[in-house]
């Protein structure tokens, strides 16, 4: 097993799964050691998202998964609401706008695959206007390398 990595024998899969910490945007991992890399929505809170996509393939076997929920947008945000520390707090001041995120995946050599919109609803007032004003949106993607 790694240095930092935890073994899971509750689960029964301490033989196959590891969990490792680290940065997203320096996987703990040597290059084409992963099989699956999942994220549920963080992506969207990370401001450089090529930066992540490219380490992710990094790390990803050829044959290898990426799996993500995320938030994302039909239109570019304004200003005001990317510098909006609410609207960041409900994941929603950092969501790319989906077109760009699927491009950056592909940018870092990964197909996708899927993508499907989930059924989500957000909490405040000013999430949901930006929901209606951008199209923010939840999705689940799932790409290759």
């Amino acid at each position: 097993m790694a240095a930092g990595a935890q073994s899971v024998p509750a689960a029964g899969v301490d033989d196959h799964v590891q969990f490792r910490n680290g940065r997203v945007e320096a996987l703990p991992a040597p290059d084409g050691a992963v099989d699956c890399v999942i994220s549920n929505g963080v992506i969207n809170l990370i401001p450089d998202k090529t930066a992540v996509f490219r380490e992710v393939a990094r790390v990803l076997r050829p044959g290898g998964r990426l799996a993500i929920a995320d938030i994302v947008t039909e239109r570019q945000l304004a200003s005001s609401i990317v510098c909006n520390v609410d609207l960041w707090a409900s994941c929603i001041g950092g969501a790319a706008q989906e077109s760009a995120y699927r491009q950056a995946i592909e940018d870092a050599g990964l197909r996708v695959e899927q993508v499907r919109a989930n059924p989500y609803e957000f909490l405040s007032d000013g999430a949901r206007g930006a929901t209606t004003t951008y199209g923010v949106k939840s999705i689940s993607l799932l790409a290759t390398k």
